[in-house]
């Protein structure tokens, strides 16, 4: 686990060096450049879309939370309903030439993704090949009726309150600091419709173990480690994991005034194996089932608790860096 460990000293000793975050980004860019949009874990999406198709009415709003580089949830929203879907994030990070990748990656495996949305073949090859045909992502955005929205005032609503039908997020929830979510998640909610809801992938398994190819997967090395210990060798300005569990999740997401309807979490024998096979297990996930603590990811359906009224931001017990 050499690589492991060195990977996050190196992101940590960047991030701490002034212009690191720039460099990293400008590397990155360059790096990625033809490749980023193509290969992604389109597995992960689908149940967001499917998901979207059965509970968003004709003409609803969508927020796609923290929507990244090409939009990878949006596009798919944009194959299987006719929606406004807002592109959340807290800076705009996404550039023509990802959607570009991204699109054509689509269209190279359109057979599968019409099957796994139950939509027309035909007609999907079909808006991506327009969409590939544009010239700008202005234009791109404005056939999929997408509105950008780029905002770091997180804590508050950025849209008007009880607009949003639905909202989605992959993999996004988990690289938010515990400290804030309560607050994010109360403001999320007074823009939710009081019968809208919320549907949210949530990865568990430990992200530095995808820098290392030796690490078996998956990988729970995160559970050894204490809030300072994890502090010092492993929380980045450049790619922050929160190490939250199920059972905090719970926690957090009644505080904040959400009714968990339904929480379908991935956990397999070699899951279960992977969690016992660590020498020890930090004081702060100790006393939870072996189940909550081997979920590779999860889907959670949230709705308000009540629908009148708005939740205060509860503090709940999770332990985290404040910074």
């Amino acid at each position: 686990m050499i690589r492991y460990y060195v990977w996050a000293l190196g992101e940590k000793a960047l991030s701490l060096t002034p212009g690191g975050k720039a460099f990293y980004r400008a590397v990155g860019r360059v790096a990625r450049h033809r490749t980023q949009g193509t290969g992604g874990q389109l597995a992960n999406s689908y149940p967001i879309a499917r998901k979207a198709r059965d509970l968003v009415p004709p003409g609803g709003t969508v927020l796609d939370l923290g929507t990244g580089w090409f939009h990878h949830d949006a596009f798919l929203l944009y194959l299987v309903g006719d929606w406004t879907v807002f592109l959340f994030d807290i800076e705009d990070r996404g550039r023509l030439q990802y959607i570009r990748n991204y699109l054509g990656y689509l269209l190279d495996n359109v057979g599968d993704v019409s099957r796994e949305l139950g939509i027309d073949e035909a007609e999907a090859a079909a808006k991506l090949r327009e969409l590939l045909a544009l010239g700008s992502r202005e234009e791109i955005y404005a056939r999929c009726n997408f509105v950008v929205c780029i905002t770091d005032q997180v804590e508050r609503p950025f849209l008007p309150e009880r607009s949003i039908d639905f909202m989605v997020s992959n993999c996004v929830l988990v690289h938010i600091r515990p400290h804030q979510l309560p607050a994010e998640l109360v403001a999320l909610r007074k823009m939710l419709k009081d019968d809208g809801a919320m549907y949210h992938m949530l990865g568990h398994d430990d992200h530095w173990a995808f820098h290392d190819p030796s690490v078996k997967w998956p990988s729970f090395n995160y559970l050894r480690y204490s809030e300072r210990a994890y502090r010092a060798l492993f929380d980045t300005r450049l790619e922050y994991h929160n190490r939250i569990v199920k059972p905090e999740w719970l926690e957090i997401f009644g505080g904040a005034g959400l009714r968990v309807d339904d929480y379908e979490a991935v956990v397999t024998d070699d899951s279960r194996d992977s969690v016992r096979r660590l020498p020890r297990i930090d004081s702060r996930y100790a006393s939870y089932p072996i189940d909550d603590l081997a979920v590779i990811y999860s889907y959670v359906l949230l709705r308000k608790q009540a629908p009148d009224g708005d939740a205060e931001a509860a503090p709940g017990r999770v332990e985290a860096a404040s910074s």
